[in-house]
């Protein structure tokens, strides 16, 4: 949402996300579920004169302040993703764009996996938008949200945390084709249940070589079974029969975040049936599998989510529980009855100290 405090002055505030399932399926031309949430990037902008623009933000210390026209990378990284929205911006509109301040703040923890960095550049070209009077479209900014992702802060993301910040509902999930671009609006507003986040706050970095190389083995996976299913464009509508038959051609390394993928699929498209029907135990069981499938064969999860996710299946009312987002760190999602989830955070978070000698922090949604 935005408010004018008059022509020259602009504030968004831009939300983080949860995926309810389908991790790393949009790179793979998969579907996915994902949802906006109450935490949000909050950037205050003002015109200024001249060719320069300056950001502050309270969760890091160091401004940026440079020329409109400058696109070089700064160590901060932080940094990159702002120089990435203004140099697209001022590439396409340098007669347009003048000027600015900006100040952002915000409510979603950095490296927890809730989509702060798609946050941030989202708002950024949400305002600059409004500001300025581009008139770009909601699909024209998460592709340029996703460039900057790619070129500018070195992640070669999909598009799903775009368009869940700039299409999403508050209680509605986005069902979203990642090849078309097509999308639903599902209603999954809760009345039994709750959404909790576990931050493990373990800090991850998705332009690590890690999640560099599950892009590089799905492009591997992929043009192996191209070699003998030509017809096949994306990993995750890749069918079972179809992998297995290639299964010898391929390191086991390479099967296994094949067959990942395409289990994933399957399993959003029997989420998005079970959340129509309100079979949310249902729902919760496929978290359990997708994070068994994450964990175990796709391997981006860490002894921290893995415990997180373990321990939540002793609990009476927990239905559910999965890491969520790039992995390597930060949260885990979990589905749990209203009546059990003081008890279950209480719970979980005592285990959690006991086991790791540190504290894990519990985000109600």
């Amino acid at each position: 949402m935005s408010k004018w405090d008059n022509k020259h002055t602009i504030e968004i505030i831009s939300p983080g996300r949860i995926n309810i399932i389908g991790e790393h399926l949009d790179y793979n031309g998969g579907d996915v579920l994902p949802m906006p949430i109450n935490l949000a990037t909050q950037i205050h902008l003002t015109k200024t004169d001249g060719k320069e623009y300056e950001v502050k933000s309270l969760q890091f210390e160091n401004k940026l302040r440079r020329r409109l026209k400058d696109d070089g990378l700064s160590e901060e990284k932080w940094h990159n993703y702002v120089i990435g929205v203004v140099s697209e911006l001022y590439k396409i509109y340098p007669n347009k764009i003048s000027g600015f301040k900006a100040h952002v703040s915000g409510s979603i923890p950095v490296g927890a996996g809730l989509s702060s960095s798609a946050s941030l550049t989202c708002g950024l070209l949400k305002a600059l938008n409004s500001l300025f009077d581009l008139g770009i479209s909601k699909k024209d900014m998460a592709l340029i949200a996703q460039k900057v992702e790619h070129q500018y802060a070195g992640t070669p993301c999909g598009i799903m945390d775009q368009y869940a910040i700039l299409f999403g509902k508050q209680e509605a999930a986005l069902y979203l084709n990642c090849q078309t671009l097509e999308y639903k609006l599902i209603d999954i507003s809760l009345t039994d249940f709750q959404w909790v986040l576990f931050n493990s706050n373990v800090k991850h970095n998705l332009s690590d070589s890690a999640y560099l190389n599950r892009v590089k083995e799905t492009k591997k996976a992929l043009s192996i079974i191209q070699s003998q299913f030509p017809h096949n464009t994306h990993l995750a509508k890749v069918s079972l029969e179809s992998l297995k038959k290639c299964k010898t051609k391929m390191e086991n390394k390479v099967y296994n975040r094949a067959l990942y993928v395409i289990e994933e699929q399957n399993r959003v498209e029997q989420v998005v049936s079970m959340i129509a029907q309100y079979k949310f135990h249902e729902v919760g069981e496929m978290l359990y599998q997708s994070h068994c499938g994450l964990s175990s064969l796709y391997d981006v999860s860490c002894a921290e989510l893995d415990y997180l996710v373990d321990v939540t299946q002793s609990l009476p009312g927990v239905l559910g529980a999965r890491m969520m987002g790039g992995g390597f760190g930060g949260c885990t999602l979990n589905l749990i009855q209203r009546t059990k989830v003081d008890s279950s955070i209480e719970m979980v978070c005592s285990q959690f100290k006991k086991q790791f000698h540190r504290d894990c922090s519990p985000i109600l949604l």
